[in-house]
């Protein structure tokens, strides 16, 4: 019998069991695999671990209040007393008002190619070994550098089945690496870190995470405190992800629009941005690591346009929050594990190119930061900004002069989006998400000099 087969009698017999128990709905969502971690420390490999995940969720409805209860023991036993608790939670619940049902999708669900890779399911901890020796080897740019990280290489499955007639499955692979190079001389300290992730072995450079770390590393030798001012900022392609992408992502969740915390509470067809900024959420890329089929409900998701020219379209739903906001379900369910309770959340997201040459960005700068691998947002809901700049270079006459210490870039999400100046034409992906190189117009920089 096939993963596929035994996974789905688990969760039909958990359907069957909570309707006789007299749910009105129920659902089962259960993920199998598992992951070989190797952990490094000191240049060296020090732990391997081989481990599994499985679980199983189970939400029920009872007179409109719901109910969840988690295993991780397939047992008869334990999949009746799962059942049985959420069941006895959603009877001693009050109803929620918002809740309008389950979802039910009959669209055929697309197969995102280069999701599984036999390479990466397969691979032996001696090859798994022997990928991250020639990675720690590169980034071993000298011999008293420090190293340090971690690479993982798995497999997962997830199953969902509901009493409206959802019935989806999917399996993907995934490899990640990262590593971290410390380099010291005396109190002049080089630090600097890289990582790649990809569902396919042949799409994971392990030889650039260790060459782009060490070098890197080098490259953060001899910093200098600046003075206090405000500088245009370029952000490289990981920065520009990784500052962008989770204000939007926190200021378009749906739950969030609802609560009033989001960023972007009644803001669809306003502008949020520079006109510079489009972004697409794409849950369609062959071999991203984000890619899906379906969300974590067993919907199709859409393909959207979050921000065009500056204005927002849309937010991000599901089935619990689509109704919320009056908005279709656009399919976003995601779960953090299989014991909670799904919110909306992007796919992979893509911000559209410029039009100039990330050199002529740099060129044309008097003075500014450049960054590197070093994001600027905001934790959670609070609109104001204190990033540590890890890894940012100070910029005068268009021209890396050497790496800042000790400073911190001071502002809010919204100016960080009003700021955006221009973008370049070249764009870097990683596995399915993908920036350009990003100028911000001058932000507040606490240089401690």
């Amino acid at each position: 019998m096939s993963s596929e087969e035994n996974l789905h009698d688990l969760a039909e017999y958990v359907i069957k069991y909570g309707t006789s128990l007299g749910a009105d709905q129920v659902e089962a969502y259960t993920i199998f695999g598992s992951v070989r971690s190797i952990q490094i420390e000191l240049g060296s490999i020090r732990r391997f671990t081989d481990t599994s995940n499985s679980g199983l969720g189970v939400r029920v409805i009872k007179d409109n209040a719901i109910g969840m209860a988690s295993t991780t023991i397939f047992t008869e036993e334990s999949l009746e007393k799962t059942i049985k608790d959420a069941y006895a939670l959603a009877e001693v619940s009050p109803p929620d008002p918002n809740f309008k049902s389950l979802p039910y999708d009959p669209t055929t669900a697309p197969t995102i190619s280069g999701r599984f890779d036999e390479a990466v399911a397969a691979i032996s901890i001696e090859e798994f070994t022997d990928l991250i020796l020639d990675s720690i080897q590169k980034a071993t740019v000298r011999d008293d550098a420090i190293i340090s990280g971690n690479f993982n290489a798995g497999i997962g499955e997830r199953y969902i089945l509901n009493s409206e007639g959802v019935d989806r499955f999917a399996s993907q692979t995934s490899v990640s690496g990262y590593l971290g190079v410390k380099i010291q001389d005396g109190e002049d300290i080089g630090n600097a870190y890289y990582y790649d992730a990809a569902t396919q072995m042949k799409n994971f450079d392990h030889i650039k995470i260790g060459t782009e770390a060490g070098l890197r590393a080098k490259k953060m030798l001899g910093s200098q405190k600046i003075e206090t001012t405000s500088l245009p900022i370029l952000l490289d392609p990981d920065s520009a992800y990784g500052t962008i992408s989770p204000i939007l992502s926190s200021g378009i969740n749906a739950f969030s629009v609802f609560n009033r915390t989001a960023f972007f509470v009644d803001k669809i067809g306003d502008a949020i941005a520079s006109s510079k900024l489009t972004m697409i959420d794409d849950p369609f890329i062959p071999e991203g690591t984000d890619s899906a089929g379906f969300d974590d409900e067993g919907v199709v998701p859409k393909k959207l346009t979050l921000v065009e020219n500056g204005i927002l379209q849309t937010y991000i739903t599901d089935s619990y929050t689509a109704p919320l906001v009056g908005l279709e379900n656009t399919g976003h369910a995601s779960r953090s594990s299989f014991a909670s309770r799904p919110q909306p959340a992007p796919y992979t997201m893509k911000i559209k190119a410029g039009s100039v040459s990330k050199d002529d960005l740099l060129a044309d700068m008097k003075e500014g930061i450049y960054l590197m691998s070093s994001s600027i947002h905001s934790r959670g809901d609070n609109p104001q900004v204190s990033a540590q700049i890890n890894q940012g270079f100070y910029v005068k006459d268009g021209e890396i002069q050497y790496p800042v210490k000790n400073a911190v870039i001071g502002c809010t999400i919204f100016e960080i989006f009003e700021k955006i100046e221009n973008m370049s034409k070249e764009t870097e992906n990683r596995s399915g998400h993908e920036a350009p190189w990003i100028l911000l117009s001058p932000l507040r920089v606490s240089g401690g000099k």
